[in-house]
């Protein structure tokens, strides 16, 4: 960072305005969070035509678990659940979606 002149980021409503170099890392080196590290872990899911059931190669640590369907965040709760390691849609997919489940474990 360091660079004075393109350390701020600006919000679409010209409101809000950010400095790159306030960042602090939520893993545990940037002074904020906590002092182990987190281990993230990506798993995508294709051609997953009627299946309403996936199973993740690790248990997610509570509550760090995005589920993207298609690129759109889903809501937990409402759009999925999630039981173990076992992330469960109310509805099938098609021979066309993509499930994204980015988590830390």
């Amino acid at each position: 960072m360091g660079d004075p002149v393109n350390d701020e980021i600006w919000l679409e409503d010209g409101e809000d305005v950010f400095n790159l170099s306030s960042f602090r890392d939520n893993n545990g080196n940037g002074g904020g969070g906590s002092s182990t590290p987190l281990n993230w872990h990506t798993e995508t899911f294709f051609q997953a035509q009627g299946q309403t059931v996936f199973t993740l190669q690790r248990i997610p640590a509570p509550p760090v678990l995005m589920v993207m369907l298609n690129g759109v965040e889903l809501r937990r709760g409402a759009d999925y659940h999630i039981d173990g390691n076992r992330v469960q849609l109310p509805f099938s997919l098609n021979s066309q979606d993509s499930l994204l489940c980015i988590y830390t474990y």
